[in-house]
């Protein structure tokens, strides 16, 4: 049975995907640093991005935010914190259970997560370039089975 190099694959195709997958986080971290000051939200950082593509339209938990960023309460206590103190997201009673607060974004919160998503886009854009619609949507599709 010939191996894979004998079958006519790429050295690409032999080479580890976890390696490659951290390539490319750290290539999107990169645009966010870079972007996001750029866009006039300077003290968003990339951890931030967590928070803000997880707050739902009616608010959320904190307890639900740390568990879908698989993060503790605590780390994820720090990030809101900050995000509130500047301005990004506001806590008020939740309507589900007066106890509990619900973390909201602020108008200001709302453009942040815009702004990162915006970053996704255009990255997105630039690999659609480089290997072609077709073959970025395969590879959406896979990534989104490997992590469902």
């Amino acid at each position: 049975m010939p191996n894979r190099r004998q079958a006519g694959l790429s050295t690409a195709s032999l080479a580890p995907i976890a390696p490659m997958i951290m390539q490319l986080q750290s290539t999107l971290v990169n645009e966010l640093h870079e972007r996001l000051p750029e866009a006039g939200f300077p003290e968003v950082r990339p951890p931030h991005c967590q928070v803000l593509s997880r707050i739902g339209p009616q608010g959320s938990r904190l307890t639900d935010l740390a568990s879908a960023a698989r993060m503790t309460k605590q780390s994820m206590g720090f990030l809101v914190d900050h995000l509130e103190a500047c301005g990004y997201l506001e806590r008020v009673p939740d309507p589900r259970d007066a106890r509990v607060k619900a973390i909201l974004l602020t108008e200001k919160g709302r453009l942040a997560r815009q702004a990162v998503a915006d970053t996704g886009a255009r990255l997105e854009a630039e690999w659609e370039t480089k290997v072609g619609a077709r073959r970025l949507e395969q590879l959406r599709d896979a990534l989104a089975r490997i992590i469902s």
